[in-house]
């Protein structure tokens, strides 16, 4: 292309505006536009013409999509080239790499600018929805209470986009123009939320380009409003930086901003830690976690009062019957008394489906109408203790699940409703050694916990105690009953020899056994 007069401007997310405010008197598009209004080259040149002058291309998405032909996609942007007068391209800088490999003499180095990219800085952040000249939809609606979506979806106006293509497997995703019509026009939809794709896409964006495309079809059939939970305006502006310029919300605005209250929020120090304490006496041994979990507890309840921690999560590792669970079960019963611990154990799970089993399958698919485990038992516990047992044995999908939901404090389920467990301790629990700990998770969950502990046996002298006051529990529970005693004198010698065990479960059942065995002896005789 070093013949044409071109030029290829490098950006990143947050000098894109800067770019825009310097080539004002240019129009932005995607080239994802361009392929939703043609997508073979025969009928391209007639379809631009006089259509696209002083025109800047957005090639990103293309470039990160990996499922169209190199040499059509060459051909196609020669012809755009050839036909539109004063034609310029631009793209972010973290595909600019492999742009040069996909296409090397596409551009000499004399026809890229590099001026919008900082080279000093990190991009962390994109400052969403400047001032651009869109081709299609401009707002995005925003909800910030789940209740808003939900009541939309109920209502039926609301739809996710997830549950608008027929599936999504490998590299590529399949969906019907024709159905989606029937679906948009027969149910009146008015919302196509945007929220669960855009968790996807993070994660995926080979499937960025193609979704677009399907965004903008949609829109010529139906004029839908997109709409996105609020977390993630500055998600969806990366990913379609120039489909949206404005956001409104679906709800109030005083529900929406975010908004400092008038009062100071007032954290009540005594209680937190009259809490703690009480849920560290009842876990046996571990003192140097038990120190720390005091810490932590007291510093989420500052933040999340801030709004800057949705969720405590906690990763305990570690031998069974050493107390991991036995820690989930004391802080709900402590913090929430008389409700049900929100128990999840993937040894229950088969290796496929298991996200689907954990917040439900797609609507459409058998039991679809169920809803997932995790959905139901949050639905019906008050408890805010989540425990998530032989994590160990967890999916990749699982791993991506977990990732979003600690960072956000909100998960997407498969009809498209958001669940907010905004104030959620959440305690992970595995057998995994340490060394498998570090093979097994990957970084960006591991960074995602806020403690990680491996549990060991307890001490001698722990044990001891713990075996004694089992025994003397027992004991008395069984003289209150039914009036006879045991001596502890008599079977102390075998409660000692219980020490060589670390499985506290183990040793419960032993001391059961030897007490029950003397108790039998001395009942039968009187």
């Amino acid at each position: 292309m070093n013949d044409m007069n071109s030029t290829l401007y490098i950006y990143d997310g947050k000098n894109l505006n800067g770019l825009k405010s310097t080539l004002n008197e240019y129009k932005f598009f995607s080239i994802a536009y361009l392929f939703h209004m043609c997508d073979t080259l025969p009928e391209l040149s007639d379809i631009i013409a006089g259509t696209f002058d002083k025109t800047v291309i957005d090639i990103t998405n293309l470039i990160t999509d990996g499922n169209y032909y190199r040499i059509f996609s060459e051909r196609y942007l020669y012809i755009l080239s050839e036909n539109i007068p004063d034609l310029h391209f631009c793209i972010n800088y973290k595909v600019f790499d492999k742009f040069t490999e996909r296409f090397p003499y596409f551009f000499e180095e004399t026809n890229t600018n590099w001026d919008f990219h900082d080279f000093e800085g990190v991009e962390e952040q994109v400052e969403p929805f400047a001032t651009s000249n869109l081709n299609s939809n401009s707002i995005i609606y925003t909800y910030n209470e789940i209740s808003a979506a939900k009541g939309l979806h109920e209502a039926g106006t609301l739809i996710s986009l997830s549950d608008l293509i027929d599936q999504c497997e490998g590299i590529s995703f399949q969906y019907n123009l024709g159905k989606i019509s029937k679906i948009l026009e027969s149910q009146q939809i008015e919302y196509v939320d945007l929220s669960s794709i855009v968790r996807m896409l993070r994660l995926r964006p080979d499937l960025i380009f193609p979704f677009e495309i399907l965004m903008h079809r949609i829109t010529s059939i139906r004029k839908v409003k997109y709409c996105v939970e609020y977390a993630r305006i500055s998600d969806v502006d990366g990913i379609f930086p120039l489909c949206f310029s404005e956001k409104v919300p679906i709800d109030s605005a005083e529900d929406l901003a975010e908004t400092v209250s008038e009062e100071p929020t007032t954290i009540n120090i005594q209680n937190i830690t009259t809490l703690a304490t009480e849920i560290c006496e009842k876990l046996r041994g571990h003192d140097a976690f038990k120190s720390d979990f005091q810490h932590n507890l007291l510093k989420f309840s500052f933040l999340n009062g801030m709004g800057e921690r949705k969720i405590l999560s906690i990763m305990l590792c570690g031998d069974s019957g050493i107390g991991k669970t036995q820690f989930a079960k004391f802080v709900s019963q402590v913090i929430f008394p008389g409700e049900p611990l929100i128990k999840i154990n993937f040894g229950n799970y088969s290796t496929e489906g298991v996200l689907n089993s954990l917040i439900g399958s797609p609507l459409g698919y058998i039991g679809s109408e169920e809803g997932g485990e995790l959905i139901n038992k949050i639905d019906t516990s008050k408890s805010k203790v989540i425990l998530i047992d032989e994590f160990e044995k967890a999916t990749p999908s699982v791993y991506n699940f977990f990732y979003e939901l600690l960072e956000d404090g909100v998960f997407t389920d498969r009809h498209g409703i958001a669940h907010n467990l905004d104030g959620y301790l959440i305690i992970f629990t595995s057998n995994m050694t340490e060394a498998m700990y570090h093979e097994k998770i990957p970084d960006s969950l591991k960074s995602r916990f806020d403690m990680v502990y491996h549990f060991v046996g307890l001490p001698a002298e722990e044990k001891q105690r713990y075996i004694q006051n089992t025994a003397i529990d027992l004991i008395e529970n069984l003289e209150k009953h039914f009036g006879t005693k045991v001596e502890i004198h008599k079977i102390q010698n075998e409660l000692n020899e219980l020490c060589e065990y670390d499985n506290l479960r183990d040793i419960k059942r032993n001391v059961e056994d030897i007490v029950f065995n003397s108790f039998l002896e001395c009942y039968k005789q009187e």
